[in-house]
């Protein structure tokens, strides 16, 4: 836990910046698409990141739902459910093409693809017109309650540039990594780690061992 001068991001921010995260990829992936078949390797690549940031987004907002469940009727949980796993299961068949060397067919990935994307797309659409502004009401008087002094957790929505204001001897694991701070400074350690071929927790975990370092008391 380390302090900080500004609030920590609630339940429907980190939501949304999922969003901000996941609209990217689908950018990316729709680019590299348009250079296909040269880009296979890229599609295979971003397809396979793309699932996990979606795996990760899911387990999140059900969180967020459940807390939130007396909001919902029946018919909102159960179209979510179903939303859910069909984008899991698109994903997955995805990334097992992909795996096949007899699979590398552009004729039977695109067509896929692309399906996943604009059902991905349609699905972020309506749950920030709809669902997010209904969960953010529900758990407005929960996050409004009074605070103590605000925090910083160190974690995958953490700012580069926070975490170095705060543990300047941080900086030097951002550079070993090749991190363009000034550029990348205001994304969350989740969109550094995946840009630079690292998981989250990797990163995190080298961070975690620089601060503990710094703020271990002599032996």
């Amino acid at each position: 836990m380390w302090g900080s001068p500004k609030r920590a991001m609630n339940a429907i921010e980190r939501l949304t910046r999922d969003h901000v995260i996941l609209w990217a990829k689908l950018d990316v992936l729709e680019s590299a698409l348009r250079l296909a078949p040269d880009t296979w390797y890229v599609l295979r690549e971003i397809c396979y990141t793309l699932s996990r940031q979606v795996q990760q987004h899911i387990r999140r907002e059900e969180v967020v739902v459940a807390q939130c469940r007396a909001a919902l009727t029946p018919k909102q949980l159960q179209e979510l459910h179903v939303e859910h796993h069909d984008e899991q299961d698109r994903l997955r068949v995805l990334n097992h093409l992909f795996l096949q060397e007899s699979g590398r067919s552009l004729a039977q990935v695109a067509p896929m693809l692309r399906s996943m994307v604009q059902g991905l797309r349609h699905h972020m659409e309506e749950e920030e017109r709809t669902l997010f502004p209904l969960l953010e009401r529900h758990l407005q008087p929960q996050e409004e309650a009074p605070m103590t002094a605000p925090v910083l957790r160190l974690n995958e929505v953490t700012t580069v540039n926070s975490l170095v204001r705060e543990y300047p001897n941080t900086k030097r694991v951002f550079e070993q990594l090749f991190v363009n701070i000034p550029y990348e400074g205001a994304d969350c350690l989740d969109e550094v780690a995946w840009r630079h071929g690292l998981e989250a927790g990797e990163l995190i975990n080298r961070l975690e061992k620089v601060i503990r370092t710094r703020t271990m008391p002599p032996s």
